[in-house]
């Protein structure tokens, strides 16, 4: 009977390692670039939001017209432009955003006001400040107001409606 001489050959401590320590930083490197990938789209969506509050103002105001030019100070509510959004319905996180009047020079601005912690709240202004020039965001309800920085403000974010 003949023996036979098998040598089995695993993985060594050290190689173990090697992939072990390779896997955590892909894995670093991926949780990195999905939270700027997060907060990009988190960005993308206040734009998008401010954006149809703005025009389901308009439409409101436009209907109402006769109304608010005789009471020029009184603002549409977001309870009364909601049925002008496409889905009829509040915003997810309606509570987040306004509309302010600037007494000054009668016009009317929406108001998001960013929230999270406050790391999030940084890269999300950040993120904003980075669209204002192309979006029109704004530091102050002010038609003399700075285009919006992240600097500025720091918490709310203007948009202008009429």
């Amino acid at each position: 009977m003949m023996k036979r001489n098998i040598k089995r050959r695993g993985f060594t401590l050290v190689e173990l390692l090697i992939v072990i320590v390779v896997i955590g930083i892909l894995s670093a490197m991926m949780m990195l670039s999905s939270t700027e990938a997060v907060t990009s789209a988190k960005a993308s969506n206040i734009v998008s939001n401010l954006r149809n509050l703005k025009t389901a103002a308009l439409a409101c105001y436009i209907d109402s017209m006769d109304h608010f030019d005789a009471n020029p100070t009184e603002l549409p509510t977001k309870k009364r432009i909601v049925k002008y959004l496409n889905s009829g319905t509040e915003l997810p996180d309606s509570k987040d955003y306004e509309i302010v009047h600037d007494n000054t020079n009668n016009e009317w601005f929406l108001k998001y006001t960013v929230t999270g912690t406050t790391s999030e709240k940084t890269q999300i202004r950040q993120k904003l400040a980075g669209r204002a020039k192309s979006v029109g965001l704004l530091s102050a309800a002010s038609t003399t107001a700075a285009v919006y920085t992240a600097a500025n403000d720091a918490n709310d974010v203007y948009y202008f409606v009429r």
